[in-house]
């Protein structure tokens, strides 16, 4: 068994699988306290009105295998429970990196991305990269819903896509 020809297979499939059913999501890579782009401020963990906050680089749409919205079990009652949905997403690795997600491989710079899914705002909680022959195949992403105008108050946060980048033309043809 060659691993290569092996990991073309899953490729090919899984792409005539994507072709079939379309799904996508859209992601925003947070930009690293590291590297000056994103600005906290000391004591409070959070943005600094009108400058600074959290920072995301310019959107992706990246083809999925595998969507899952979880709702939540519980129910929005007087007393302040606001439900939030959970997403389980699975993505083949080499998409992945050719629509432009940086270090696919590691968990570690994308526990703060923020994924777009059917107008919602998910935040990542858990990364797994899956199936290493020779490099991996597949990424596995869970995420909790967020709210951006509660989550991103002195932050920058995501910039909306909608007006480009999109995998599908925004008029009929004439």
């Amino acid at each position: 068994m060659d691993p290569r020809r092996e990991l073309s297979l899953i490729n090919k499939h899984v792409r005539r699988r994507n072709r079939e059913a379309g799904e996508t999501v859209i992601w925003y890579q947070f930009q690293p306290l590291q590297g000056g782009y994103s600005v906290y401020d000391d004591v409070y963990d959070e943005g600094v009105p009108g400058s600074g906050g959290r920072n995301y680089k310019p959107a992706i749409t990246i083809p999925t295998i595998y969507i899952e919205e979880v709702e939540d079990t519980y129910r929005a009652i007087e007393d302040g429970r606001q439900p939030t949905q959970n997403l389980r997403t699975t993505i083949l690795y080499k998409d992945a990196v050719s629509c432009g997600l940086e270090g696919a491989d590691e968990y570690n710079a994308h526990l703060n991305d923020v994924l777009e899914y059917d107008g919602r705002y998910y935040k990542v909680s858990d990364y797994r990269a899956r199936g290493r022959i020779p490099t991996e195949a597949i990424l596995v992403v869970q995420a909790y819903e967020i709210f951006l105008d509660q989550e991103f108050l002195f932050d920058n946060g995501p910039r909306n896509p909608r007006t480009s980048s999109l995998p599908w033309p925004t008029s009929f043809p004439s």
